[in-house]
């Protein structure tokens, strides 16, 4: 009896196994049924996607969108110009399909084609820029706008560069990713109205235009010309066009901050007189003026028109460095200059006391050499004040924001102050014009009216065995009622009379 309940037990048991497997195999079977389905019903619909034509998707997901154009704030000059954003291009909108391919030979040659392609091998369309229309089937082409910039507006946009201006096209894709067969894509334009639609500069169109002619032949250098009495910027010119903007690097000056020495010399009551022989010894060192050329007995007018040096550093040393780097601070030598609200740049070096305890750097500082740098654009600004009556502003560049209708919110002027003495500041003027008519500035004449410095900087940099010279002229028109102040510096020149002066003559003869 025993062995027979034992077996009942273990027959029991072996049935409740089978039982429990069989309800097992019977889930799996269903599971994997539903998968199967599921399955079958995805390839079904990616397979009606890809073979139908008529398909239609949504916007965002299912799209890709193409940029064709992108435009940042448009940029004008002081009487509402147009400086970039003025351009009408024609560019190809091509589509990863056989038809598009065979009709790129009528726009581009062989090497230009073989670049397209390998991009479109990545199944998205792409666009390029051409030159003119021509008869494509397939292959979109469309009239948009391109942005030209000189290094200036590059500048601007620094500041003001946000995109307020978009055309796109969206493409319908499929499922997995795919361009819809025949969809040529539908163009679309966005504005965006949460930032001003553009920036007024105080720059004159006219004036850039005369600037950039009369210094076409220039090999590297810059141009500044600003109004004498505002300091705003009229033109800024700078070569070669290489994103470099040379009118805002510092460079040595030479000569030409002799003026700045001698308006230091006249608020002082400090006149001398001094026979010129070619050399000053100071201390251990010799100073010579150019070729050690003997300029005899000179005063203060016959010094800036001979450019003579060692009248210079008599005159430095007599005045003593307090008195020098005191007006030279007060006209923003060493400082920076804020041009738009979040740039600004250095305006150069300027020799502190701890420099100038040596005599022979004051004595270099006199004639406009040793540690001294400026920038064309900072010196442009002392030559405003200079010549304006004395009061020195900040140079301004952006009158403005414009919005979509073009209206201007003025920035304003920026602050003033008085340097030097409107007295002081005539002398300087008469002294200038004798420059012209008597001395290196003779090729900056033009209507009986100019006036300004020269310069023949040495750079202390050496090139193929010989010492790069900045050469420069500072100038003012008309002298007598300056309306215009001009600074044409070159870099790597011969002489600030050779290279600058008819650059000057030819600007003021357009622009007067």
């Amino acid at each position: 009896m025993r062995f027979c309940a034992e077996k009942v037990i273990k027959s029991g048991t072996l049935v409740n196994n089978i039982t429990g497997v069989f309800f097992l195999v019977k889930r799996l079977m269903c599971v994997m049924f539903s998968v199967a389905l599921l399955l079958v019903c995805t390839i079904g619909r990616i397979g009606y996607i890809s073979l139908s034509g008529d398909y239609t998707v949504s916007s965002g997901y299912n799209s890709y969108t193409l940029t064709v154009t992108s435009l940042k704030q448009t940029i004008y000059d002081r009487n509402m110009r147009r400086m970039n954003n003025n351009q009408n291009s024609l560019v190809a909108v091509i589509r990863p399909t056989q038809n598009c391919l065979s009709e790129l030979n009528k726009l581009f040659s062989q090497r230009e084609t073989e670049e397209i392609v390998d991009e479109l091998s990545q199944g998205y369309p792409v666009v390029r820029k051409i030159d003119s229309y021509a008869n494509c089937q397939y292959i979109k082409i469309m009239e948009t706008k391109e942005t030209a910039l000189t290094p200036l507006l590059k500048l601007v946009q620094k500041e003001y560069g946000e995109v307020v201006y978009e055309q796109k096209i969206n493409f319908g894709v499929d499922a997995v990713g795919r361009l819809l067969e025949g969809d040529e894509g539908e163009t679309a334009e966005e504005y965006n109205t949460e930032v001003p639609y553009g920036v007024q500069l105080t720059v004159d169109s006219r004036i850039q235009q005369a600037v950039e002619d009369a210094a076409k032949y220039m090999r590297k250098g810059a141009v500044v010309v600003m109004d004498v009495n505002t300091a705003d910027i009229l033109a800024l010119y700078c070569a070669p066009d290489d994103n470099m903007l040379r009118a805002v690097m510092p460079y040595t000056v030479g000569s030409v901050f002799k003026l700045v020495v001698s308006s230091c010399a006249i608020e002082n009551g400090i006149d001398i007189s001094y026979n010129c022989t070619g050399n000053i010894t100071v201390g251990d060192t010799v100073f010579s003026c150019q070729k050690e050329k003997a300029h005899g007995q000179q005063h203060m007018r016959e010094a800036l028109a001979n450019s003579c040096n060692c009248f210079f550093v008599k005159l430095a040393l007599q005045l003593g460095a307090d008195k020098v780097l005191k007006t030279a601070r007060a006209f923003g030598f060493g400082g920076e200059t804020r041009l738009m609200e979040n740039d600004s740049v250095s305006d150069g070096n300027l020799p502190d006391e701890n420099d100038l305890s040596s005599k022979g750097q004051l004595a270099l500082l006199g004639f406009g050499q040793g540690l001294l740098t400026s920038t064309p654009l900072h010196f442009c600004t002392a030559l405003c004040a200079l010549s304006n009556g004395g009061v020195y502003r900040e140079p301004r560049l952006v009158a403005g924001t414009v919005d979509i209708n073009e209206d201007v919110k003025e920035t304003g002027q920026k602050e003033s102050k008085r340097v030097i003495s409107e007295e002081t500041s005539k002398i300087l003027r008469s002294y200038m014009r004798y420059v012209v008519t008597n001395g290196t500035g003779s090729a900056a004449e033009y209507n009986d009216s100019s006036a300004g410095k020269t310069s023949t900087a040495q750079s202390g940099i050496y090139k193929d065995g010989r010492e790069v010279l900045n050469t420069w002229f500072a100038g003012i028109y008309p002298y007598d009622d300056p309306k215009y102040a001009i600074v044409v510096m070159t870099e790597d020149g011969t002489s600030g009379s050779s290279d600058c002066c008819p650059i000057f003559r030819t600007i003021v003869e357009s622009i007067s």
